[in-house]
């Protein structure tokens, strides 16, 4: 584009220089004017172009909203106004120069002074005329005297046809004869005129008549002098001669000069027509020349800060590999360069950035899978109590989503969800004891089962900010084992030291009252049998107890078989049909196949059975609910009664030995039921329902033939 508009520079003030040219009068490229004129018009019609296309292309751009837009539209409207405004301004001083100059060319007095010029030559000329007839008087005579003398007058006009006397042709004519008698000089160049009827009769008025004529662009003095009468004839002197030079070339120059002053006014109307037109064509041309270059440089002007607002743009989305091309050495070359620059230094901190973020991100995901491999739950609240991170293990400890209380305070877990409430308390006990050096082990009770955790506090720096990590562990399978244990060792030795002795004591009080029975009085002896039946009532609760103690202790060795879990528990659910407890069964029509005891796991149902109906008993309905159904890769087993719920004091301690809220309950039912569950790698959990009542959930692995 740069080429193209310096190139038509060039070619515009080519053609305005040639259209100058043709329009003078005396041109040689006068007569080309329309041609050139048209070759104007045509290169205005390209710049035409070239700034329609140019104003189309900015209106486009700010349709686009391309950045820079408006700076060329300004820098265009300046241009314009610099451009047009004085153009249009020296046009009309130019048109209005042209005219009153064209007027004064032929003013009155320009007309005048070649009129009276005119005259002078005119007069001068007169004079010329009337001096060579004078001249030729003295030929006249010697012509005359010789004609008289019938001398040769041939000769006489040769002698006289000298260069002093100016001469060019000299002939005498006979009027009678109507012939030329004798005739010297003249040569081809000359013609032999011959006398008009007026002439002749002028002549013969005046005895000697005289005249200009111009012959190959000189003035010559043609005379006619009568010769007095000679022997009664009629003879006339003929001459010619030039006019005298500078007198010639001043009458020349004057009537060329009004020649070319009455063309020119003639044409006055067409040239200034040509003139203004010239004029017209120039300023259109400059004019159009400007705004292309005006526009295109405004344009090329904005370029570099468009390349720099692109650069910005990428810069702000992150992207410092942009480099501003340098166009120029001016200022804005070199802001393009500490542009450049900036990015440069820019790329430089991101990929340093970059890469410590990478390290940072390694560093973190390695801490996040060493989390995630621990089997304890950790979480961590800032300096706020804002839960900011936690792992699986701890989800899976609490058995809660944890993303629920994220970027909530510790204050606010309670509105969450009383199960939140809960947490929060035990959290905030824990960070009451965060000084002391050993962890605390607290009671949780979750949505389904309750748990025995060991929880530890610390705070840390991170960021230079406060944050405190907990870590905490469930420990119930551990406390319940030690539990176990113990009160196994503890059933066993009771279980010894008990039995032995209950036997002696039952067959003494059965022989008392079989000896002393026929002996005593009658009051006596009703005395002794009531005493001695409740001995042997009592040994044999005694009894029963042992055994039961016997069974927690002792772990029976497991006979499992693959069971349809859904035909043991209808089995089970037969026996009560009769109860004033109904039971309703949801158990599935796919096969529950589980690995189980029979025999055991009867006994579990059994005894859940009796306790839920026991429970349920105390609702004016009484219902129990049993479903079963496949979860995933387990089967789970749940009964839930109206009625009677748990007492929330033992939830966390319903599995142990002795803990019971039955009146009549021995503590050791729920103890055996889990240590079955557990032989069957199974798990229980117990809850309270909100609508009342309480659930009970068994979980066992599910076996796939």
């Amino acid at each position: 584009m740069r080429i193209f508009v310096l190139g038509m520079a060039v070619v515009t003030m080519l053609l305005l220089y040639m259209l100058t040219i043709a329009t003078g009068h005396a041109s040689i490229l006068s007569d080309y004017f329309w041609w050139i004129f048209g070759c104007n018009a045509l290169a205005l019609l390209v710049l035409l172009f070239i700034v329609g296309k140019q104003l189309w292309q900015l209106w486009q751009d700010g349709r686009k909203r391309v950045f820079g837009t408006r700076i060329a539209r300004r820098l265009a409207l300046m241009f314009v106004l610099v451009t047009v405004l004085p153009g249009l301004f020296l046009f009309g001083v130019s048109a209005q120069f042209i005219r009153h100059s064209i007027n004064s060319w032929f003013g009155n007095e320009t007309e005048v002074a070649l009129e009276r010029s005119l005259n002078l030559s005119k007069v001068a000329l007169e004079n010329s005329v009337e001096e060579a007839l004078r001249d030729a008087v003295p030929l006249q005579i010697e012509l005359a005297r010789a004609l008289s003398f019938q001398e040769n007058a041939t000769s006489l006009l040769q002698q006289r046809l000298r260069p002093h006397d100016g001469y060019r042709q000299l002939a005498t004519w006979d009027l009678h004869k109507q012939r030329w008698m004798a005739k010297v000089g003249g040569g081809q160049q000359f013609d032999w005129p011959t006398l008009s009827r007026a002439d002749m009769q002028k002549l013969q008025q005046q005895g000697a008549i005289g005249g200009l004529e111009s012959i190959h662009d000189t003035l010559y003095i043609r005379g006619w002098v009568s010769i007095p009468n000679v022997d009664n004839a009629d003879i006339i002197l003929f001459f010619r001669k030039p006019v005298p030079k500078a007198i010639a070339q001043d009458a020349i120059l004057i009537e060329a000069a009004r020649g070319k002053y009455a063309d020119l006014s003639y044409a006055k109307r067409g040239l200034q027509t040509f003139f203004l037109m010239t004029l017209l064509m120039a300023t259109l041309l400059s004019m159009s020349l400007a705004l292309a270059a005006a526009l295109y440089f405004s344009r090329r002007f904005v370029a570099p800060l468009s390349a720099l607002a692109d650069g910005t743009r990428a810069v702000a989305q992150g992207d410092f590999s942009q480099k501003s091309p340098v166009l120029r050495a001016d200022e804005m070359g070199m802001l393009s360069s500490l542009f450049n620059r900036m990015t440069e230094q820019l790329n430089v901190a991101q990929q340093l950035a970059e890469r410590n973020r990478l390290q940072q991100e390694q560093a973190r995901a390695y801490l996040e899978q060493v989390l995630a491999s621990l089997t304890t739950g950790v979480i961590s609240l800032n300096a706020q109590g804002v839960l900011r991170s936690y792992n699986d293990s701890a989800e899976h400890i609490l058995g809660m989503d944890l993303s629920v209380a994220e970027h909530h305070a510790l204050s606010d877990w309670g509105h969450i969800s009383s199960q939140w409430a809960v947490l929060g308390q035990i959290v905030v006990q824990v960070l009451g004891k965060m000084d002391d050096s050993a962890p605390v082990q607290m009671d949780y009770v979750g949505l389904d089962k309750a748990q025995i955790l060991l929880i530890k506090a610390t705070r840390i720096t991170y960021e230079q900010m406060s944050h405190t990590v907990i870590v905490f562990d469930d420990v119930t399978d551990l406390v319940q084992a030690q539990k176990e244990a113990a009160w196994g060792e503890v059933a066993k030795r009771l279980a010894h030291e008990i039995r032995n002795p209950l036997t002696p004591i039952q067959l003494s009080a059965e022989r008392l009252a079989w000896k002393l029975q026929d002996k005593l009085a009658e009051d006596d002896a009703r005395i002794l049998i009531r005493s001695t039946d409740t001995i042997v009532k009592q040994v044999a609760a005694l009894k029963d107890m042992v055994e039961a103690f016997r069974n927690y202790a002792r772990s029976p060795a497991l006979r499992p078989v693959v069971q349809d879990l859904r035909q043991v528990v209808g089995e089970v659910l037969v026996l009560y049909e009769s109860s004033n407890c109904q039971f309703q069964a949801d158990l599935g029509k796919m096969p529950l196949k589980v690995r189980i005891d029979t025999a055991l796991m009867r006994q579990v149902l059994h005894n859940l059975f009796k306790n839920a109906a026991e429970a349920a008993e105390e609702d004016e309905h009484p219902v129990v609910g049993v479903k079963a159904e496949i979860e995933g890769d387990v089967v789970s087993l749940v009964i839930a009664n109206n009625g009677k719920s748990f007492n929330p004091s033992i939830l966390a301690t319903a599995f142990e030995p002795y803990v019971t809220d039955k009146k009549n309950g021995t503590g050791l039912g729920l103890s055996v039921v889990k240590k079955i569950i557990d032989d069957h790698q199974g798990k229980i959990t117990i809850a309270n329902q909100d609508s009342g009542g309480a659930v009970i959930r068994i979980i066992l692995p599910n076996v796939e033939e």
